[in-house]
């Protein structure tokens, strides 16, 4: 997945209000993107990827009323989750959990479930 891949997942999400690009990067070899997404309900996507060469650091956080909903990463912080460094952070930073690897599609369907759910109240 390059960084374009990401602006164009974003940009035809149909949660996704608006976008904003804070770092784009595309250099031989080397890419990274900084986004923040307006969602639907006033929710907040933050996505933070970086791919140089077969290695891919991610962050996608979403957010609502600046309070956390979830933080999908692979940062190596956690390595007694079984799927180390995949994890997932729910609500709070020492709520982490196992998650298998997601890229920005995945967390955006799982994002529309939360704000689906959220109308459904």
């Amino acid at each position: 997945m390059k960084a374009q891949d990401i602006l164009d997942a974003l940009s035809t999400s149909d949660i996704v209000q608006e976008m904003v690009v804070i770092v784009l990067v595309e250099e031989p070899g080397k890419q990274a993107l900084r986004a923040k997404a307006s969602l639907k309900k006033g929710y907040v996507l933050c996505v933070t990827e970086a791919f140089v060469k077969d290695f891919r650091s991610y962050s996608d956080h979403v957010q609502k009323n600046e309070k956390k909903v979830r933080r999908w990463d692979n940062a190596p912080h956690w390595p007694e989750v079984k799927t180390f460094p995949h994890h997932i952070h729910l609500k709070s930073e020492r709520d982490v959990r196992k998650c298998p690897e997601i890229f920005i599609e995945d967390a955006l369907e799982k994002i529309k479930v939360i704000i689906e759910i959220e109308g459904e109240q």
